[in-house]
């Protein structure tokens, strides 16, 4: 990403969800790797305050030191069509917030939505 649709016009949010790269692939543009190589590109630019950076996965998937981690449960889409969950994916899901990011507060309606059913 350059510049231009970044930090060049103040600060930018920024919302990830790569295809994970552990387990069945939905949506395979590109094969495995991407999520690890966007995380990398976090890694190096998380700490910019301009940048206002979400990123989806499962737990244990990112190594973001300094960065927030949010515990959320899906709660529908096309895995939820799926009879019975042999993974425990949904129970997985994570979201990591770069230092910059504002924090949001647990008694906001997307997070009291999203923390039902939450571990």
């Amino acid at each position: 990403m350059g510049d231009s649709v970044t930090w060049r016009h103040g600060t930018t949010g920024i919302f990830l969800d790569p295809p994970y790269d552990e387990g069945e692939i939905d949506y395979a543009a590109g094969g495995r790797g991407i999520a690890s190589e966007v995380s990398a590109w976090c890694r190096e630019n998380g700490a910019d305050p301009r940048l206002r950076i979400a990123l989806c996965g499962f737990e244990g998937d990112h190594d973001l030191p300094g960065w927030r981690v949010h515990a959320w449960k899906a709660h529908g889409g096309y895995s939820s069509q799926r009879s019975g969950d042999p993974n425990g994916n949904p129970h997985r899901e994570r979201i990591w917030f770069s230092p910059a990011c504002l924090g949001g507060e647990l008694s906001d309606p997307l997070f009291a939505r999203a923390n039902r059913g939450a571990p």
